[in-house]
């Protein structure tokens, strides 16, 4: 079984170093190759492979401007659930490739503006969890503040109603006298 498991890590492995020779091949204004599927190998990844993968494409990125490095890095940048997401830096490296005169007539560039929109649209949705969180928190607030003044009027409210028992008992002794005053001198 471990040898099992070992031998899928290793097909996977070789499958992303396919996968980076065809990064390395591609030229600045050639479409990019794999760049789609890159996705998929990247999703096999263990979380260690994940991270070598992408100090990889920084190391390649920095080096130079190639396209598709940059765009398979903004893909592995934008893994949702793993360590390594950052979409604020892959945003950056999307504008950074939209706004870049060289890229205009890049054949990914379509690929380039789907990513930066679900990149937009994942921190939009961000942002309105946020302030849902900050909402509920505020509501929570309020409510425990209202529970809190619902106990205080219920203990008002028993107290009162000890006090009109009282009353009520000291009116029914104050009648038994006026009563038992009244009817000795009726007879």
């Amino acid at each position: 079984m471990m040898y099992q498991g070992m031998g899928i890590i290793a097909v996977l492995t070789l499958t992303a170093c396919t996968q980076w020779q065809i990064v390395t091949q591609a030229g600045r204004n050639e479409a990019c190759e794999g760049v789609t599927n890159f996705y998929t190998v990247a999703s096999l990844l263990s979380p260690e492979a994940g991270e070598e993968m992408l100090q990889a494409l920084r190391s390649n990125q920095a080096q130079g401007n190639n396209p598709c490095d940059q765009l398979r890095l903004v893909i592995l940048l934008g893994k949702s659930a793993t360590a390594f997401q950052d979409d604020t830096e892959a945003a950056r490296l999307l504008q950074s490739f939209l706004h870049n005169p060289r890229h205009a007539q890049h054949p990914d560039r379509g690929l380039a503006l789907l990513l930066a929109d679900n990149i937009k649209g994942r921190q939009q949705l961000q942002e309105k969890l946020l302030s849902q969180e900050k909402s509920l928190a505020l509501e929570q607030a309020v409510s425990q503040k209202l529970a809190e003044k619902l106990k205080r009027e219920h203990a008002a409210t028993k107290a009162l109603k000890s006090q009109l028992e009282q009353l009520k008992s000291i009116e029914q002794d104050i009648n038994e006298k006026e009563q038992s005053v009244s009817v000795p001198n009726g007879q």
